[in-house]
């Protein structure tokens, strides 16, 4: 008789979440995919997740009984009641292999998962049930090992919670990790099972997904202690002491209208965040020359003081700015040409202030039959920009396209009409910024 494949929901993984290696099974499909070097594997059972109920799939190797070829497994999907899992190499149908997880993977999606568990069990006491969930941290292709404060999990609930309640679920979960741990069970039969007709009487089927046909799978109901039932697919741990810790953080997201989400961590998470925490602390100490306690205040201080110093900075650069101003505006009355340039800080909001001086003056004179070049770098980042100024339609055009010659890197626009012409150079690099102001100094007035 021909082996069949076990249900998800049945899974060895499913069954026992602690089996970590070494687990015997066969191959029974082995497929090419479109994808290139791609192949997907049934195999009879399986101890590696696919993913679903919100916890990603596990990842692992096969191992071929027959030569020890090790074949890497990087997802496991569910295709309605089936296991899919996706390797790089061809494996022969009815082949021996032995399966292996990737352990500190999935204990860490098992410490997240079982620890929402127990959250949203709590919530609902509260009348406030879990609308979703979310896990964080997952290591992803392009962010392979996500950082500390991407280590958060949420759930969605209906209200923001207070300062008050926040300390007091965390104290809760605490309790339920430390002095009164509650063990976790499933439980898992079809659904018309009568044995589970009680069980799963008042507990909500609605989110089994669509394609999950359970009239032939199987319902799995994780319960935490006496104090919440709920149908879930993932892996678990056996008892809540497992989770370790939790942080739940004081910071909630608003979203979609009045629901709030509440963030949180499980684990060896938490020992991650924390290390970091403490860590910044340290630096924060190190820079401000302060203790942890007065951080705050320090750095309030700071701020204040970088405010009134940009305030000043602020102040004596539209004073510059109009001096600067006055005196291209008088080269540009007697000579009808003129160029300003400014380097090392000439930033492109000075050179703005600069301009707005000149354009002023301009318009109150009425001067006609003029062209402007303002021109700025800033030496840090060997960068800046150029702003031409004219009555002239055709002269910005002639001047901004030498000045495009000399500056392969400028980009801007405007002056189409005549009035301003404004672009930013993205590298001075070698003598670009030296030829600049050659060309200019030899086609305008200098302003001194």
């Amino acid at each position: 008789m021909a082996a069949t494949a076990t249900l998800v929901g049945a899974l060895a993984c499913q069954r026992n979440s602690f089996l970590a290696e070494g687990f015997e099974t066969t191959v029974l499909k082995c497929e090419k995919t479109k994808e290139d070097k791609i192949f997907e594997v049934q195999l009879q059972d399986t101890i590696l997740f696919p993913e679903g109920g919100g916890q990603p799939s596990d990842l692992g190797e096969l191992v071929v009984d027959s030569n020890d070829r090790k074949v890497s497994v990087f997802g496991v999907e569910r295709r309605g009641l089936q296991a899919i899992h996706r390797v790089n190499e061809f494996v022969e149908p009815g082949t021996s292999v032995k399966v292996t997880v990737d352990w500190q993977r999935r204990f860490d999606f098992m410490q997240q998962h079982t620890g929402q568990h127990l959250v949203s069990a709590i919530l609902d006491q509260w009348e406030l049930p879990t609308l979703s969930w979310c896990m964080g941290g997952v290591p992803t292709y392009k962010n392979p090992t996500p950082g500390p404060t991407e280590l958060f999990n949420y759930i969605e609930i209906g209200r923001k919670l207070t300062a008050d309640e926040i300390s007091k679920l965390s104290h809760i979960c605490h309790e339920h990790i430390t002095v009164n741990p509650q063990k976790v069970t499933v439980v898992e039969n079809q659904k018309d099972d009568e044995a589970c007709e009680n069980d799963q009487a008042d507990i909500n089927m609605s989110k089994i997904p669509d394609d999950y046909d359970v009239a032939k799978g199987v319902v799995r109901t994780i319960h935490i202690g006496d104090m919440d039932a709920n149908p879930c697919c993932g892996t678990h741990l056996t008892s809540t002491a497992q989770i370790g810790s939790i942080f739940i953080s004081p910071n909630q997201g608003a979203v979609r209208g009045t629901n709030s989400r509440i963030y949180f961590m499980c684990g060896y998470r938490v020992l991650k965040y924390t290390t970091f925490a403490n860590a910044l602390l340290g630096q924060m100490k190190s820079l401000l020359s302060c203790s942890e306690p007065t951080i705050v205040e320090k750095v309030s201080y700071q701020l204040e003081s970088a405010q009134k110093t940009t305030k000043r900075e602020q102040y004596w650069k539209k004073k510059i700015a109009t001096v600067d101003a006055s005196t291209a505006f008088n080269a540009l009355k007697e000579h009808g040409k003129c160029y300003y340039s400014q380097d090392e800080f000439g930033s492109l909001d000075y050179l703005t202030l600069v301009h707005k001086e000149i354009e002023s003056k301009i318009t109150h004179s009425k001067l006609r039959d003029y062209v402007a070049v303002i021109s700025g770098r800033e030496k840090a980042t060997n960068s800046g920009a150029l702003i031409v100024v004219s009555d002239s339609a055709d002269k910005i055009a002639s001047v901004t396209s030498k000045l495009q010659e000399i500056c392969p890197t400028l980009k801007g626009g405007g002056g189409k009409k005549g009035g301003k012409w404004q672009g930013k150079v993205v590298s001075f690099k070698g003598q670009i910024w030296e030829n600049l102001n050659d060309y200019l100094s030899e086609n305008f007035k200098k302003v001194a």
